[in-house]
């Protein structure tokens, strides 16, 4: 078809067209929100989800925001924890006709009710099998309860965002359950591809802690010599004047992203403050900033200019000068948005107690093999037992598929990926599929990608790669690309709309040279619709799409969040799109054109509050001070340092009401004045005594805390159930020394996944890739000398 018709005409044509997971049947066994928006992101594509609930429903899903988490699923009852034999046998039989099983029981606790990999692979050894615990199987930590603020607290994750006063910060978002629910997504997706090769299951294992490594994951690079990009520091607003909130002459907010110096210099023109460009202060911005006497310069001329005009005037002048610019809005404000609307991220569906919901769309869009929002979510437990006789059949093993590599480790080893994506929306995604064993190639200019001019950035996002250094915009450039395309399984980029076109390297141009490619395009804003050209960057996504006021609060300033989740989760959910592509091809041989953006990602991750229905409010996400939901659900200061008390449950917060010698704590609202006095009393309490006596009382009496690390030394790098779970990985890089950063996240039973190489210096593997590809030393000599290609060299400078 061609590029020119439209996502939405396409998506019309192709209503009754099924998802690439049709047939698949799921079984799902957890009770979480990582889990939930796993198994929700298998049935938007296809997958016959069935949950599995005690009597009564599973308590920890019972907010409202799980109406959008549990849809496209089915439900029964099945009281796993009643030690009746009979429900240990009803969910065994389930499970014994199931292709995947995604549990959260903990570590053993399905072991011991007869249902845990050991027992079931015998009797469908094709089964895909996902556990997802707290801190994994085993190690210092496993065992320990797993609350999304409580692995928040031990992983850094709460000092990640700094307070003005250096305290801890609740995420408004879940980034914990986020980050587990992509990877969670992702290792099933890849076990399945395999399964499809060899015909064999596996166990695929995370945990709550590994997403919140991958939540974060280009930010926890660390090593002499890299420079730490911190563009949050502890301004709520945000520490860098080019990538920050200003507050406009009525009242309203904007977020300014001009990253690089083209951007700034853009900007500076448009708002006409050319100091910023020609005050000698200011000659190394935006990139470094040498001290903070000359960021607070930047930002008060910057502060002072947007003070004089309303927002609207500001995003006209700014558009029309093609500065990255966005309003800060609340996530329900989008539902009608222009935007939305042209690129079909807005799904409706009717609900059996609440009539229509206007909801999020799936956040990936498929050319052959589309999404849907097809049923709503249903109440706890509410299929009967005759549906569930009901078997599908069970397909795998596809012809034609690449065999394995025996010389790559993965499950998805003997996979060629071409990437020519930059900066962080694009690259990370990559790096996943090499750490699965795919062999990625990144081709990047002679000069290098734009992100290597934050080091600690693209670090983080180029692990395991080879990297060509090739100039696709001259003839022989793009007579090289065109003969890797032609070997390339997948093809991966995140050029602004219409640039692909212009280098030959769209969808219908890729798709002559290989015709079962897996084509991958993100975008900032969606391929169609008036703003399909405008350049994006992750925090103007975090503040269209309300996570910026979210962090902020009712009637508060909205916050700069530092962690650029748009951008990560973009980029994960770009991995899990092309495993989508590659599991419909595996089983039918057709290639497609799949579709991410920071748009559609903003509105995902904003998905409990992206809603629309009779009765509904905004949810309530943090407390006054953002230190967390509730009086029973936050930090607290000790003599010495933080805990984090999560008491979600009534029998919790009794235990804490008891050891704080209060009457009741969290009977209300967070924020109202009356959990605010509580919380003011439990924080005197606790403020008498050190951490480890506090933590000790609160565990012998059953209400769930943890220290809050302070900061990521103490969370990541130098955490025991970190090194013990292989999360925290050496690296090499000319120039820096002792280089350290998140290793692989998923383990597979079958197909270990094992990290080739830290990311590659431009050129690293020119040399190597054009010998694969059949050049002769000379044909390669030529293209050196005419400068279409880098090779890097030992004796090269650090690029």
């Amino acid at each position: 078809m061609s590029s020119s018709t439209s996502w939405n005409q396409q998506e019309r044509r192709l209503k009754t067209a099924k998802g690439p997971l049709t047939d698949l049947r799921v079984v799902d066994l957890t009770d979480d929100h990582a889990g939930a928006v796993a198994t929700v992101f298998l049935g938007d594509y296809g997958a016959e989800v069935l949950k599995l609930v005690p009597r009564g429903g599973n308590t920890s899903e019972s907010a409202p925001a799980f109406r959008i988490w549990n849809r496209n699923k089915r439900s029964t009852q099945v009281d796993l924890h009643s030690d009746a034999p009979a429900a240990a046998q009803t969910a065994r039989s389930l499970i014994d006709s199931a292709d995947v099983v995604v549990e959260s029981l903990g570590p053993g606790v399905a072991d011991r009710m007869g249902i845990g990999w050991d027992d079931v692979c015998q009797t469908n050894p094709g089964l895909i099998y996902c556990s997802v615990t707290p801190y994994g199987q085993d190690g210092p930590l496993a065992g320990k309860l797993g609350y999304e603020g409580l692995v928040a607290a031990v992983s850094g994750v709460l000092t990640e965002q700094r307070a003005q006063d250096g305290g801890p910060v609740w995420n408004s978002l879940p980034l914990v359950g986020y980050g587990t629910a992509l990877l969670t997504v992702i290792g099933i997706l890849a076990a399945l591809h395999r399964r499809e090769v060899t015909g064999q299951g596996q166990r695929v294992d995370t945990s709550l802690y590994q997403g919140a490594i991958a939540a974060r994951l280009p930010m926890l690079v660390r090593g002499e010599g890299v420079q730490v990009w911190d563009s949050a520091g502890s301004d709520p607003q945000g520490a860098l004047p080019n990538y920050r909130l200003y507050r406009c002459a009525d009242g309203l907010w904007l977020q300014i992203g001009a990253l690089v110096p083209d951007f700034w210099n853009k900007l500076a023109i448009a708002i006409d403050v050319l100091d910023l460009v020609t005050d000698p202060r200011f000659e190394t911005a935006p990139l470094y900033w040498p001290d903070e006497a000359t960021r607070t310069a930047a930002k008060q001329l910057l502060a002072s200019r947007f003070a004089e005009q309303p927002r609207d005037h500001w995003l006209e002048v700014l558009l029309a000068g093609d500065v990255p610019v966005s309003p800060v809005m609340a996530s329900h404000e989008l539902i009608d948005h222009y935007q939305v609307l042209a690129n079909g991220r807005q799904s409706s569906i009717d609900d059996r107690e609440v009539g229509r919901i206007d909801q999020v769309s799936p956040p990936v869009r498929m050319w052959r093999t589309p999404g849907a929002v097809r049923r709503s979510a249903p109440a706890a437990g509410a299929d009967p037992p005759e549906w569930l006789e009901k078997k599908l059949p069970t397909r795998f093993g596809g012809d034609g598929a690449p065999a394995p590599d025996p010389t790559r480790r993965g499950p998805l080893s003997g996979l060629r990926v071409l990437d020519l994506s930059s900066y962080l929306a694009g690259p990370i995604g990559p790096a996943y599929l090499a750490d699965l064993g795919a062999d990625v190639i990144k081709v990047e200019p002679p000069g290098g990608e734009g992100c290597r001019m934050i080091m600690m950035l693209y670090l983080g996002g180029n692990t395991g790669k080879r990297d060509l250094a090739l100039d696709i915009k001259t003839p022989s450039g793009k007579s090289v690309l065109e003969g890797l395309i032609r070997a390339s399984d997948v093809v991966i980029h995140n050029n602004r709309v219409g640039v692909a076109e212009r280098l030959g390297i769209d969808y219908e141009s890729v798709r002559k040279l290989r015709a079962d490619v897996v084509y991958l395009q993100s975008t900032a804003y969606g391929s169609e619709g008036p703003d399909a050209t405008r350049p994006g960057f992750d925090p103007l996504f975090q503040s269209l799409t309300g996570i910026s006021a979210a962090q902020g609060g009712p009637g508060r300033p909205p916050v700069f969040p530092k962690t650029p989740i748009c951008d990560i989760a973009t980029a994960m959910l770009g991995a899990a799109a092309v495993l989508l592509g590659l599991y419909h091809r595996d089983r039918t041989g057709e290639g497609q054109k799949i579709e991410t953006s920071l748009l559609a990602t903003g509105l995902w991750l904003k998905s409990d509050a992206f809603v629309r229905h009779r009765g509904w409010s905004p949810p309530y996400l943090t407390n006054g001070d953002n230190s967390g939901l509730n009086a029973a659900y936050r930090a607290y200061a000790t003599r010495d340092r933080h805990i984090f008390v999560a008491a979600r449950t009534p029998v919790e917060r009794r235990a804490l009401a008891r050891v704080v010698g209060i009457d009741a704590v969290g009977r209300t609202s967070g924020g109202t004045d009356e959990d605010e006095g509580t919380a003011q009393q439990v924080a005197a309490v606790f403020a008498s005594r050190p951490s480890e006596e506090w933590l000790a009382e609160l565990a012998k009496c059953g209400a769930p805390a943890e220290r809050v690390a302070g900061d990521n030394e103490e969370g990541f790098y130098a955490n025991a159930q970190a090194a013990h779970l292989g999360a925290v990985a050496s690296a090499n890089y000319p120039g820096f020394t002792n280089l350290v950063q998140p290793g692989v996240l998923i383990e597979f039973s079958e197909s270990p996944a094992e990290r080739r190489s830290g990311s590659p210096t431009c050129g690293e593997h020119t040399i190597e890739v054009l010998a694969d590809l059949g050049h002769s030393p000379d044909e390669i000599d030529e293209l050196e000398r005419a400068g279409v290609i880098a090779v890097y060299r030992a004796s090269d400078s650090t690029r």
